[in-house]
């Protein structure tokens, strides 16, 4: 059985990946909520015992060998025990089970966040943790032992070293012990290694990133130029490459790890690091250098479904016509790639990063009274390598001021159509631009918030739909954001009211025209 993990921030993300992939069931768990919706939901209460904690989503994936297949309640009683063993004891979580591929397998999406204290649930060494519990789990319900694709790259402990780590476990669990056992000194640098190359570095990142950490990193070069190899000291403990596993090898580190190695750029730059190590000024350097490895995490590049360059003079008429969107915004967003029809005929809204990076589509029905969205169906899956959550975009323009100044108003929006149109409204109060910087933001999902940049934001418009979903959303923001003020249309949506206004000024216009011509 081969398990993952990854955190998040995003339960509803998460959720509704689960819930529409093909096949999919929600078997078990220790929630009330029958659909993603409720569940979402239901993990609020979590999330507002820690409302400052940002990545409290857990999202686990068990794996079955091919050709092995377990029983609905089975797989509960192994998602209970794992849970469980993890030290996930007062956690929410759902069990979800999909039948999609060729091995069978179930997703866990838990709250890192404790109903007992509000605390987050620890994480050290859990990989470890979980591989032991695995193998355990394994050996309880009669399955296929596996090896993960970590521990088929790298060394493990000797039986020495795994036996004096399940007895010092043991002592310490009847209280014969203070602490827990530390995995050995060639475990913990493996760990650092991994962590260190998991954004994928060029080779002197990563010997640079290994020293602030405290590795000291040996490699030299034959006269032909070749790799002579590489070797780590750790605690005062040498190791070369090959003994820690075929992936911490000079080329290992390449072929498996994709660190980034040109001779002709690197190696002065790793002779340079050779002979005068970097050295860490502090703690809170290293700390901060951990932080922004952890950040940087790589994921696959969304690639945004591909327009039907024939449809969009049909998409235009319909948003001007239709809607009351003005070419000075609707050119723009077809010729930014952000807003236009695909292939398949579906009304596709881009989703970005705050730094423009395209990270997954939403489809608008144009016949949907509220105007939301739902998400694209390949970025479900194309951002999610190990079934992990949504990542952090959002349908997202700007106007107002200068393109690098700072952003000053906030107007979060139910869908995208509504976002244009409150740019619409902005630009017709103002009598042009806005005289600040302002963001325009299609996010409906208090779950998945830019919250690092709305908390230091004074002015912030609350302009989701007037319907149940659209003033829960607005008062759970309130709470996290107090600063943030509802404004809420006088009609469903924000788009009603803008296109039956200005239906009324164009009747009263045409009225004034008939009766100046009938006085004639």
């Amino acid at each position: 059985m081969i398990g993952n993990q990854t955190k998040g921030k995003s339960f509803r993300g998460l959720l509704d990946y689960l819930e529409n992939k093909e096949e999919s069931s929600l078997i078990g768990g220790n929630m009330f909520g029958t659909n993603a919706r409720e569940l979402a939901r239901e993990f609020r209460l979590s999330r507002q015992l820690n409302p400052e904690a940002e990545k409290v989503v857990h999202h686990v994936s068990l794996s079955l060998s091919p050709g092995e297949q377990l029983d609905n309640d089975t797989w509960c009683e192994i998602a209970d025990k794992y849970m469980n063993a993890m030290g996930y004891t007062a956690n929410q979580y759902a069990i979800y089970r999909h039948s999609d591929r060729n091995h069978d397998h179930i997703h866990i999406c838990a709250s890192r966040i404790s109903l007992d204290d509000g605390k987050i649930t620890r994480d050290s060494w859990e990989y470890v943790r979980s591989e032991k519990i695995i193998r355990q789990l394994e050996l309880d319900y009669a399955l296929q032992q596996t090896l993960s694709s970590k521990e088929k790259l790298n060394r493990a402990p000797s039986v020495g070293q795994q036996r004096r780590i399940e007895r010092e476990q043991l002592e310490y669990e009847q209280g014969e012990r203070n602490t827990p056992p530390q995995q050995s000194i060639k475990t913990q640098l493996i760990e650092v290694i991994d962590r260190a190359t998991v954004d994928k570095p060029t080779m002197p990142q990563l010997m640079e990133r290994l020293q602030l950490l405290g590795v000291e990193v040996r490699h030299g070069l034959t006269r032909n130029g070749k790799s002579k190899g590489i070797s780590y000291s750790w605690n005062d403990q040498k190791f070369s490459g090959t003994s820690l596993g075929p992936a911490y090898t000079f080329p290992g580190l390449q072929k498996h790890k994709e660190i980034d190695y040109q001779p002709q750029r690197d190696e002065l730059r790793i002779e340079q690091l050779l002979l005068n190590p970097v050295k860490p000024t502090s703690m809170e350097q290293v700390q901060k250098l951990l932080i922004e490895i952890d950040s940087k995490q790589q994921k696959p590049q969304f690639v945004p479904p591909a327009e039907d360059e024939s449809l969009w003079s049909a998409l235009e008429n319909y948003l001007t016509q239709q809607r009351g969107i003005t070419n000075f915004l609707v050119q723009p967003l077809h010729r930014q790639g952000l807003g236009y029809i695909d292939q398949q005929r579906n009304v596709v809204f881009i989703k970005r990063g705050l730094d423009g990076e395209k990270l997954g589509a939403l489809v608008w029905d144009t016949a949907r009274l509220d105007n939301r969205c739902t998400e694209y169906p390949e970025n479900s899956d194309g951002l999610r390598p190990a079934g992990g959550d949504r990542s952090q975009g959002w349908f997202h323009l700007k106007l107002g001021g200068e393109a690098d100044d700072k952003i000053e108003r906030v107007y979060l929006c139910s869908s995208p159509i509504d976002a244009l149109t409150m740019a619409e409204i902005d630009r017709e109060g103002h009598k042009g631009q806005p005289p600040v910087r302002t963001m325009y933001m299609a996010v409906d999902d208090p779950d998945n918030l830019p919250f690092e940049l709305l908390r230091n934001i004074s002015r912030i418009g609350l302009a989701f739909n007037n319907d149940d979903q659209g003033n829960e959303a607005a008062q759970v923001v309130h709470k996290m954001l107090p600063q943030a003020k509802r404004i809420a249309p006088k009609g469903l949506s924000w788009n009603e009211v803008f296109v039956r206004e200005r239906r009324q000024q164009q009747e009263m216009l045409e009225q004034k025209q008939r009766s100046r011509g009938f006085s004639r």
